[in-house]
């Protein structure tokens, strides 16, 4: 396979990150709402930055609530301080085999570059395409991504744990692939749009890149760059 561009879900796909987000906003919520959401309240926004779930649950106090989920969620990621096992291993092989890497996330840029750095796995990104607060963007991200790298999207593949991660990766034209490795992964909720490829653990994806993720020579990159 020529693929030349791997972009990368964050929350589910490179760490189990979600049970920390849920957790976090159950504790904001409560604290300005006096009230406990369910988990399924809390994911019913997701997709939206932090800042857009703010809005929409906390309006009137929307930016204080953003501080303080931010906040609590530094505060807490060591519940989470490390990447799925065997992901670092997947970012070195496709490092070596000279595949350029992005990460495209529905989360706030401010979460989003604080998880990469605390898992240690910043380093390996070209870019960190966040979410927006008012809307699902992953399909404009990845086309703008694309755009500056100069690489057509047949050239890319996108991985994610979410149905509206396969459903965005297939409108922006490049190869979607299912991460289920998490429990809280959401692949099951597709109905008209199937992933070319679903993986239940990184050493399956592993297997897989291995088998089917062509090395990209000097000549190549040098025509990339041209």
């Amino acid at each position: 396979m020529h693929i030349k561009g791997f972009l990368f879900d964050l929350d589910g796909t490179l760490a189990n990150t979600l049970p920390l987000c849920i957790k976090i906003y159950q504790q904001t919520f409560q604290h300005f709402t006096g009230r406990r959401y369910s988990d399924d309240e809390v994911t019913a926004h997701f997709g939206l930055t932090e800042g857009g779930i703010c809005q929409r649950v906390i309006p009137e106090h929307w930016q204080q609530a953003l501080a303080y989920y931010h906040q609590a969620y530094e505060q807490a990621h060591d519940e989470c301080a490390e990447p799925f096992a065997g992901i670092i291993e997947v970012l070195q092989l496709l490092r070596s085999k000279g595949v350029r890497m992005a990460v495209v996330t529905g989360k706030g840029e401010h979460t989003a570059n604080f998880t990469l750095k605390r898992l240690g796995i910043a380093e390996y990104f070209e870019y960190v395409a966040a979410g927006k607060e008012d809307a699902v963007i992953k399909a404009t991200a990845m086309r703008q991504i694309l755009r500056a790298w100069k690489m057509d999207p047949q050239e890319a593949a996108y991985i994610g744990d979410a149905a509206s991660d396969v459903e965005q990766s297939a409108e922006a034209g490049v190869l979607p692939l299912a991460a289920e490795w998490a429990e809280t992964a959401t692949i099951h909720l597709l109905k008209d749009i199937h992933p070319y490829a679903n993986f239940t653990s990184v050493e399956d994806f592993m297997t897989w890149i291995t088998l089917n993720i062509e090395t990209i020579t000097t000549d190549q990159n040098n025509k990339r760059k041209g």
